[in-house]
């Protein structure tokens, strides 16, 4: 069973590589969901160490990161008002 994950692993990854190396819209996508990670990132660290909210910690994790990447701005309001709403 595990012989056949990994093997479905793989393949999936060779697929995956397939598409990105016939369509070059396909880099552009990676490219554009990467920055928008980093400035994720970038926008947790500063809104954590500034203390430009008193008393609000929000943590950096994958969902923190990805509600943030995606949405931007916003999407760290969102998480902000979640954290002082206590969810």
């Amino acid at each position: 069973m595990k012989m056949l994950l990994v093997g479905l692993l793989i393949v999936s990854i060779a697929g995956l590589f397939i598409v990105l190396f016939r369509q070059r819209l396909a880099w552009r996508g990676i490219i554009t969901f990467l920055l928008h990670g980093v400035s994720a990132f970038a926008l947790l660290y500063i809104v954590n160490s500034t203390g430009w909210i008193a008393g609000i910690h929000v943590p950096i994790n994958p969902a923190t990161l990805t509600g943030v990447g995606l949405l931007g701005i916003p999407g760290l309001a969102l998480v902000i008002s979640l954290k002082m709403v206590g969810i």
